[in-house]
């Protein structure tokens, strides 16, 4: 039985969600185009799409973050190869305010690298804020 480093996972895993912020406030939708596959999900406020659906999204950002941060990270290995992992964000969108939302990923080890499998983003209710 492999024995599953969560240290280790949490960093990585958290270190591409990072990267993935950076890259959305950039419009850069390569980074999510070399993680997303054709079986990937994306569940946000407006519906269910696709991997591509996002990397298209990411690519035509015209709301860059002024900043953000992650927070109550939270990480359940699957196996040794996958993980689902939650989070809160805040960000800050210019001219349009902040934005709260928990999030939730899963990550599935492929090809010698991580792919995003799931995402949904879910608002923080008034009442938390």
């Amino acid at each position: 039985m492999t024995t599953i480093d969560s240290t280790q996972l949490t960093k990585e895993l958290f270190a591409l969600e990072e990267e993935g912020w950076r890259a959305i406030s950039a419009a850069d939708g390569d980074f999510y185009r070399r993680l997303v596959t054709p079986d990937t999900l994306v569940v946000e406020h407006d519906g269910v799409s696709t991997g591509d659906d996002l990397v298209a999204e990411i690519d035509g950002n015209t709301s860059p973050f002024e900043g953000f941060t992650l927070d109550q990270e939270r990480v359940v290995p699957l196996g040794p190869d996958s993980a689902v992992i939650t989070y809160r964000a805040n960000a800050q969108v210019a001219g349009r305010g902040t934005f709260r939302l928990y999030m939730s990923s899963v990550w599935v080890r492929r090809d010698g690298g991580w792919k995003l499998m799931f995402h949904q983003q879910t608002p923080v209710s008034t009442q938390e804020s």
